[in-house]
């Protein structure tokens, strides 16, 4: 079972929260058994599938390692490039996708599965509405995410109409990450400054309401290891106002 640490301290991060344009990192947020058990799994992890929409290029691939399952696809993988003058939201990543395989049946009930639960169950979602002060909070979806040297996913605001997006979140699983290694996750102000951004580390939780326009900057070619981390959205059973405005959806 993955649990939070007992030492969190629910009311100073609620007030940090407020404090800080309602987003927050929060260092340690499971159990250190927990922390090990999803770490291990992510770090094993070889099913993952390709997720890509950049330079026109559309599509989700299935894997075997880092490489397509189906070698007659790996060109597809190897020309996939982001177009820089383009706008519109583009990202190259991997992912296993834990609330869809839940719902058609695929879960494999490890470890990842298991914080699938976790984000669902009555301990997380009265921390995460204690800590944003926010009852509309109702459940969470939930991806597993594998950013490789060159993966990126560029500026976005996580609006979709109809999900009901309240906050989204970030469980970081990356083990002695350096700043010098890119895939930081930025938040651009107003002006399009850079106004804020937290480096990958293990068992963090990052949390952030939306709409927030944010990236997750490339992780950078040299970097010796991968991203990993379970994100997604913390959402409401009812409707949380205008997100009329969709975006292409890294999920």
């Amino acid at each position: 079972m993955i649990r939070l640490s007992p030492d969190l301290d629910v009311q100073a991060l609620a007030t940090a929260f407020a404090a800080n344009r309602r987003r927050l990192h929060i260092p340690g947020i499971l159990d250190a058994d927990s922390a090990e058990a999803v770490g291990g799994v992510l770090e094993a992890e070889t099913q993952w599938k390709a997720t890509v929409a950049a330079g026109g290029t559309f599509l989700e691939l299935p894997l075997n390692g880092r490489v397509a399952a189906d070698p007659a696809k790996q060109a597809w993988l190897d020309e996939a490039a982001v177009d820089g003058t383009n706008p519109l939201i583009q990202y190259i990543f991997d992912t296993r996708r834990l609330t869809a395989d839940r719902e058609l049946g695929l879960a494999r009930g490890d470890a990842a599965d298991g914080t699938l639960d976790f984000l669902n169950s009555k301990a997380f979602i009265g921390f995460a509405r204690a800590v944003t002060g926010d009852d509309r909070i109702d459940f969470a979806d939930a991806q597993a995410s594998r950013y490789r040297p060159g993966h990126v996913l560029m500026a976005h605001t996580d609006a979709s109409a109809g999900k009901n997006r309240v906050y989204g979140y970030v469980l970081n699983f990356s083990r002695g990450w350096r700043a010098d290694w890119g895939g930081h996750l930025v938040f651009y102000g107003p002006d399009g400054h850079v106004e804020g951004g937290w480096v990958p580390a293990f068992n963090a939780l990052n949390l952030f309401a939306v709409p927030t326009p944010h990236a997750v900057t490339q992780v950078a070619t040299f970097a010796p290891q991968d991203r990993l981390s379970i994100v997604g959205w913390l959402r409401s059973n009812s409707p949380v106002g205008p997100q009329a405005k969709s975006e292409t959806s890294a999920y």
